[in-house]
């Protein structure tokens, strides 16, 4: 063997032509999962009387004591979506006075068919059921005014056992049928809330029946019986040809065109600043440029906390 030399490939071949393999390191085991939490929130599970369901309810509050009136109550929809944003927004320093209420469903793949129920203020007809997701199939619809029961009957009463609240200063915020629903409510309840945040609303529902309770509403503006702060917002890419997923003819485009998101909002936007109210009474109107439907709804939500919680 004298004079020859083996690389470390040669030996390596050697080895396994001999049935020698090296030993094989043992691979670290894969971290546990557990279910993710909300960062400086609680949750609470709550079954409600009025609506025959169980709700999920993310709760945060300030670090720093409520002031003396109370926590301002500010009640957020499809939480699982947009409490991040707004805990986010209301988690200043110092921190504000509110108490950020978010209402959800312990199921939340189901979201969106069960909501489609609570948020909807009666029966749809045959457009608004054509517009209804895939996600909603199955759904029911009409359950506006039992699901208000259950914020107002049964939430807040449990909310103002557990936490000091002021009954002078509530918001309501919501998007899409959120919107529809927070319009609904609005113009059902004008004093309910003093701030109002309506995002997107699908205010062609039922042939833009939720209209019908305006003319009541801004009675009660000019009449001074109340004054909210209201902001409402479109995305531009939520009507017309625009959007870049939506063809330029077709079923698509002619739901787009009928539905009206951007026109009706707006619409009704300037008609609500139009009026003259008591001290204190404002609505704003803000369109998102080159955003949908659904990308436009950090930004709309984002907006809305800071138009009802504007930093002073």
């Amino acid at each position: 063997m004298s004079g020859i030399t083996v690389g470390r490939r040669g030996l390596i071949a050697s080895a396994v032509a001999a049935g020698f393999t090296a030993p094989v390191e043992a691979q670290p085991a894969p971290p546990k999962l557990v279910p993710a939490q909300l960062a400086l929130a609680d949750q609470f599970d709550l079954t409600s009387k009025c609506t025959g369901r169980t709700y999920r309810i993310y709760v945060s509050r300030p670090t720093a004591p409520p002031p003396g009136a109370g926590y301002h109550l500010v009640y957020t929809l499809d939480a699982d979506s947009s409490f991040p944003i707004v805990a986010r927004q209301l988690r200043r320093t110092p921190p504000l006075p509110t108490l950020l209420v978010g209402i959800a469903y312990p199921d939340a793949a189901a979201t969106m068919r069960l909501r489609s129920r609570d948020l909807t203020p009666s029966q749809p007809d045959e457009f608004s059921r054509g517009q209804t997701p895939p996600e909603a199939v199955g759904a029911e619809f009409g359950g506006a005014d039992a699901f208000h029961r259950f914020m107002t009957e049964e939430l807040q009463p449990q909310l103002g056992r557990m936490y000091p609240l002021d009954p002078h200063h509530r918001s309501l915020m919501g998007y899409s049928l959120g919107g529809l629903f927070a319009m609904h409510v609005m113009f059902a309840h004008p004093d309910a809330y003093q701030g109002l945040f309506i995002g997107s609303p699908s205010i062609w529902w039922n042939e833009r029946e939720v209209l019908k309770g305006e003319a009541g509403f801004a009675a009660a503006v000019r009449g001074g019986k109340t004054a909210p702060r209201i902001l409402i917002t479109s995305a531009e890419w939520e009507q017309g040809e625009g959007a870049p997923r939506t063809p330029r003819s077709g079923p698509a485009l002619k739901g787009s065109n009928e539905s009206r998101m951007v026109d009706n909002a707006r619409e009704l936007a300037g008609r609500l600043k139009a009026m003259k109210g008591a001290p204190g009474y404002q609505v704003d109107y803000a369109v998102f440029a080159e955003e949908t439907h659904v990308s436009g709804m950090p930004a709309a939500y984002s907006r809305g906390a800071n138009f009802l919680y504007a930093p002073s």
